[in-house]
């Protein structure tokens, strides 16, 4: 009877088991604008980073489409002027930032923006942010209290497809009240005319600014292309895919003068694969781009020649690992390398390599070790109920007897509280001698460590919290912006500690200044 009960509640706390620890999660796509409306000064480019997140574990290829309307009013007459977008991208699996720019404005105005998303999944799939505003004011920190709440959208069936890039601009007749007190000489018809001819006039000096407009942002547009054509790491990338067959296909630039803005370039074989390469200038220059592609990318010839590299490759095949992704940052003095590989099971393993001057100069293989068996926590967690159960009834009987109390143990020291700042300050040193041993990894897991150690006691309940913890405890700290930032620059120090990203010498030691800042001065 005792063993066909205890069969019975193991049978009980394994179904319990399997209850609590779902199957399968939905995949989808989220962007987020972490406010309705944005303010920026006259002359500031007007530049967003919209955090994305795509939870289907592999890069989803899609359509994105960037649609800006605004409008110019004068005397009786409206005119709207819409911009629409259209060109491909890829969304990486993750956590990603989506880049965009409504440019730059002179004068104040106002301009909405929609942002979308779309790809196909089973079927054909529809990312819509709401519409966010885009304010050009004199002063944007007077308005930094009026920015509103944060916006989300997440995919859902899309009702149409995209059409081309387009511009299109609509002209509007406003109602005017008539003047009062009007000539007692001045005919209904004289009045009417007059009324017209503002009209014409104000129309014709709205179309005037909108073509003198629209003629500075396409000498702008040339003007840019002409200095990425000329550029020479644009021309070796572009020749070194030549060379592989690979032939440029579109051309996607969001210039905020002729020196300065980012771009995107699109490539395809003849066998259909295809590379996406990303980039930005400044100043005329552009220091490095960003290849990304799912085909077997060329990964630099003295990179495939490396025996360490070969010998990686050729152990992911053995393992039944295949080529997922390529993503290259490429300058004209090297290059960093990443090549993912999914397992059949679509656990990845990661090829990352640093070339520098045609030497390789860094190899490493990192594999993903984690694996979750269901099953298996299930009986844990089951004979861990049982243990302790059974402890329980050990207890109670005993607790029946008599028993001679023991003498009472010492009380323990209270614990030494943590000197979390100096914690913080220790391991930003630790991060700084890592960097400079070139071990790139443990320096950006250490440098994010000391920022949520410090933001952990700092504003938390003093234990370490994680990325995710720390969002809504700094969100209800005070500044939202500085708290996207922060953020920002944990989710970097992650993506580079495991192997998600690449190690930049100027983007590490502004990150160790800005959380060494946040330490001596909190």
């Amino acid at each position: 009877m005792k063993a066909a009960n205890a069969q019975s509640v193991l049978i009980f706390f394994l179904l319990f088991a399997a209850l609590i620890f779902p199957a399968a999660f939905a995949a989808d796509i989220t962007i987020t604008s972490d406010k309705t409306d944005y303010y920026f000064g006259l002359g500031e480019a007007a530049n967003m980073a919209l955090p994305v997140s795509n939870t289907y574990g592999h890069d989803v290829d899609g359509t994105l489409q960037f649609t800006t309307t605004e409008q110019l009013q004068n005397s009786g007459t409206v005119m709207t002027s819409t911009k629409n977008r259209v060109y491909t991208t890829t969304i990486p699996a993750g956590n990603w930032l989506l880049n965009i720019s409504a440019g730059t404005s002179s004068v104040p105005k106002t301009m909405k923006i929609d942002v979308a998303f779309q790809y196909t999944d089973s079927s054909a799939v529809q990312v819509t942010l709401p519409e966010i505003i885009v304010h050009f004011v004199q002063d944007p920190s007077s308005s930094s209290n009026s920015q509103g709440s944060s916006v989300t959208s997440t995919s859902g069936a899309a009702s149409s497809g995209f059409g081309s890039s387009s511009v299109q601009i609509v002209q509007q007749s406003a109602s005017v009240q008539q003047q009062a007190g009007r000539d007692s000489g001045m005919s209904q018809s004289s009045s009417s005319d007059l009324q017209n001819n503002q009209m014409s006039q104000d129309t014709s000096a709205l179309k005037t600014q909108l073509q003198q407009e629209a003629a500075q942002k396409q000498q702008t547009q040339n003007d840019f292309a002409l200095n990425l054509s000329a550029d020479p790491l644009v021309r070796q990338v572009n020749e070194t895919l030549a060379a592989d067959g690979f032939t440029r296909q579109s051309v996607n630039a969001n210039p905020t003068s002729s020196t300065d803005g980012s771009f995107a370039m699109s490539y395809q074989n003849a066998a259909g694969d295809q590379i996406a390469v990303q980039g930005t200038m400044t100043g005329g220059i552009v220091p490095s781009l960003t290849e990304q592609s799912a085909a077997a990318l060329n990964v630099t010839a003295p990179l495939t020649a490396n025996a360490t590299y070969r010998s990686y490759t050729d152990e992911l095949a053995g393992k039944g690992y295949q080529r997922n992704q390529t993503i290259v940052n490429q300058t004209l003095s090297g290059a960093t390398v990443n090549v993912t590989y999914l397992s059949e099971q679509g656990k990845p393993a990661y090829v990352n390599a640093t070339v520098e001057q045609g030497n390789v100069t860094q190899v490493s293989l990192a594999i993903d070790q984690t694996e979750m068996n269901y099953l298996l926590v299930g009986l844990v967690i089951a004979l861990i109920i049982l243990l302790a159960f059974c402890g329980w009834v050990i207890y109670r009987r005993k607790a029946r007897q008599k028993i001679v109390p023991k003498a009472a143990a010492p009380p323990r020291p209270a614990p030494v509280p943590l000197d979390y700042k100096k914690e913080a300050l220790r391991l930003l040193a630790e991060a700084e001698a890592a960097f400079a041993r070139e071990e790139y990894r443990d320096a950006y897991g250490l440098a994010g460590r000391a920022a949520r150690v410090f933001l952990s006691y700092e504003h938390g309940d003093r234990r370490e919290l994680t990325n995710a913890e720390l969002g809504p405890v700094l969100a209800a700290s005070g500044n939202r912006e500085e708290s996207g930032a922060v953020l920002a620059l944990l989710e970097r120090c992650s993506d580079v500690e495991f192997a998600k990203g690449f190690p930049q010498t100027g983007e590490f030691e502004a990150m160790v200044k800005k959380i060494r800042g946040m330490v001596t001065s909190g």
